[in-house]
Parts: structure tokens; C-alpha cells; sequence
């Protein structure tokens, strides 16, 4: 079974904090502490989604992190690829046609995979959270 590494877990969820936050910007221990995410890990999170353009910085007082773009301009596809920082294996030429097929098989899901995560936006994600909460809301 496939599974998403932490790293892509938390900054999902970071993201998606300083989405449905009101704050301007977002103080990253607020951040971890709300999201439940070891405040360390997320500092380690919130410095590449930077170095990708994901995420702004401020420094100082009211200082803090807050989304570069619309939520409908970030795609999954591209949080997972800045926090994955795994290069896509090259499989090499064989001759042997077992290992074509199942390599040409492996290629599609792949294909597959990056088409459906860069079709997905963390607005996708703020819709769920907000049909999540919701459900969940007592009105009196």
C-alpha cells in the first residue's frame, strides 16, 4: 500500500490552517499547536514550502507565514513534489519484456498519480473542512 509521508501529511494540514485562519499572518506555534504537529518538524515543513513559493514569511511583531496564492492556485501535486523532494526513478532500457511491461505499467500509474494530485487544489481540501465543520456545528 502507498502512503503519504508525514512531512506531506502536516504541511497539508499547515496549509490548510493558514487557509481557514483569519489571521493575516499566521504564527507558526499557534500553527503547531493547533494542528497538533511537533513544532520543529513544522518550522522543517514551513522552510521548503518557502523555498517553493508555497508560503510568505514575515518576521517580527505580527509577523508569521500566510499563502503566496489563492488557494485555487495550489495544487497538491505541488505541495507533495516540494515536500517529497524525491527524484522520479529512471528505469533503465531492458530487453526483457517482463520488466517493459511491468515498467511501462508502473510509468502509467505514475502518470496517473501526478494527474490526479495536480488536478487537486488545497481549495478542493478548504471545501471538505468547511462541509466537515458543518456537520459537526450544534445550532441552538
Amino acid at each position: 500500500m502507498m502512503r503519504f509521508s508525514n512531512r506531506v501529511k502536516y504541511g497539508l494540514q499547515f496549509l490548510l490552517f493558514l487557509d481557514v485562519d483569519n489571521e493575516d499572518y499566521t504564527d507558526i506555534q499557534r500553527a503547531a499547536l493547533s494542528c497538533d504537529i511537533p513544532h520543529k518538524f513544522l518550522e522543517g515543513i514551513a522552510v521548503d514550502l518557502k523555498k517553493g513559493g508555497v508560503l510568505d514569511v514575515k518576521r517580527g511583531a505580527g509577523g508569521g507565514y500566510r499563502l503566496t496564492r489563492n488557494p485555487r492556485e495550489i495544487s497538491l501535486g505541488e505541495v507533495v513534489a516540494i515536500l517529497e523532494k524525491k527524484e522520479s526513478k529512471i528505469y533503465e532500457e531492458s530487453r526483457e519484456l517482463t520488466r517493459q511491461v511491468v515498467d511501462e505499467v508502473l510509468t502509467d500509474a505514475l502518470d496517473g498519480f501526478w494527474q490526479i494530485m495536480n488536478g487537486m487544489t488545497l481549495f478542493d481540501i478548504q471545501k471538505r473542512y468547511y462541509e466537515s465543520a458543518d456537520k459537526i456545528m450544534y445550532y441552538i
